[in-house]
């Protein structure tokens, strides 16, 4: 999702220069594009970035920062999107050091529709032999 990948480069660049949240603003536009696609390895265009700067204005994880800078200029990131980039950024990592066991546990879990749909088949043809007699 390019709203997560546009809040993880400003929790990036706010780590790596020791800046608060208060101090750092961006404006989306080429610059930002190519150096978003350039660490994801995406091919997002500008206007997908600006549809995922949309979005995170309405999650109110961006704010604007200024009056006058536009509608997609001198934009800040706010403490509820600071917090929702490293809850994402988290979650990724617990999903990426699973288990074995657990990644099967859980692709049943997610499955279990369908799991439930082939058994209830399986069940019905079991029936209608016992009952047909073959």
């Amino acid at each position: 999702m390019p709203e997560f990948k546009l809040l993880d480069n400003v929790v990036d660049y706010m780590e790596s220069t020791g800046s608060t949240y208060k101090l750092v603003t961006l404006g989306v536009d080429e610059k930002l594009l190519n150096e978003i696609n350039s660490q994801n390895n995406t091919t997002y265009t500008l206007n997908e970035l600006e549809k995922a700067a949309d979005k995170c204005l309405a999650h109110e994880w961006l704010t604007h920062a200024t009056m006058g800078g536009g509608k997609y200029g001198s934009l800040r990131i706010t403490p509820k999107g600071v917090g929702a980039a490293r809850s994402r950024r988290k979650a990724e990592e617990l999903k990426a050091s699973r288990t074995w066991l657990k990644e099967s546990s859980d692709y049943i879990e997610d499955h279990k529709g369908i799991l439930i749909f082939f058994v209830a088949v399986i069940a019905l043809a079991t029936f209608i032999l016992k009952v047909t007699g073959e």
